[in-house]
């Protein structure tokens, strides 16, 4: 009989198939666990042709589920990690980005903090910045000590890259505010959510370590949807249900479905 799956990684991109990525889940698949134990699950959030083809044999490659999102318009990544986490099996779902390098005992620990916790913990990690001087290329596992020794933590702490949770916890609150565009706030809107559903949120960088690969950043390139994100985040944080509408694939209203 296969195993359960525990952990579901679940990673929403855009026009993302080069090296960032291929690190990325290359260093899910060091992991230190049993056979079966993870899954990852990628959005792909309307990709161009091109780069989706490109994304399909990374997926290939490392063992990994595609679902493929045909979004055209602002890059949502609340709607693309619902999309992720409607698909993810596992008993707890991770949230992360394509662009995180793990540590091989990273998921490991995920798992020992919630059940030391009794499924009760909202999972968080203190992220470490690789620096701009290492360019981007392929790593391995023998690169990781000489990568964590280069990476300094990040002066604020953020959640956004590790939120771990059962399953049925993001369904019961249905997945993350899609109100916010662009690069928002939902990781924070999320924490925030999670602590008023009676989770405890749990920092585990004393026992492992996640590392940011440095590239250009994209998130002040829209003022504007920045401010209306912000303003959202601060009217609507202490509601714990959201998207009444639908969210991710599920577009039936809440009470019906």
């Amino acid at each position: 009989m296969p195993r359960r799956v525990q952990l579901s990684a679940v990673i929403p991109v855009r026009d993302r198939s080069g090296p960032r990525l291929d690190n990325c889940l290359r260093s899910l698949r060091w992991q230190q666990l049993e056979p079966g134990a993870l899954e990852i699950v990628i959005t792909d959030y309307g990709s161009s042709a091109e780069q989706a083809a490109a994304l399909r044999d990374l997926c290939e490659c490392y063992g990994v589920r595609l679902v493929r999102v045909d979004a055209n318009g602002v890059w949502n990544r609340a709607r693309a990690l619902n999309y992720g986490i409607q698909q993810a099996t596992g008993r707890y779902v991770f949230c992360t980005d394509a662009d995180m390098i793990f540590a091989p005992n990273f998921v490991q620990t995920l798992l020992d903090t919630q059940a030391a916790e009794r499924d009760a913990a909202f999972v968080v990690c203190h992220c470490r910045d690789l620096p701009e001087r290492l360019a981007e290329q392929t790593w391995t596992l023998e690169d990781f000590p000489q990568l964590l020794a280069a990476a300094p933590f990040r002066k604020a702490t953020g959640t956004g890259a590790c939120q771990v949770a059962r399953r049925e916890f993001f369904e019961r609150v249905r997945g993350y505010d899609e109100g916010f565009s662009f690069w928002g706030q939902e990781d924070n809107d999320m924490r925030f959510r999670a602590g008023r559903a009676g989770l405890r949120q749990v920092w585990v960088q004393d026992q492992t370590a996640m590392l940011h690969q440095w590239h250009p950043s994209e998130r002040g390139k829209q003022p504007l949807r920045k401010s209306l994100n912000d303003v959202r985040f601060h009217l609507t944080k202490r509601v714990t249900v959201k998207n009444w509408r639908g969210w991710g694939e599920r577009s039936r209203p809440l009470g019906l479905g």
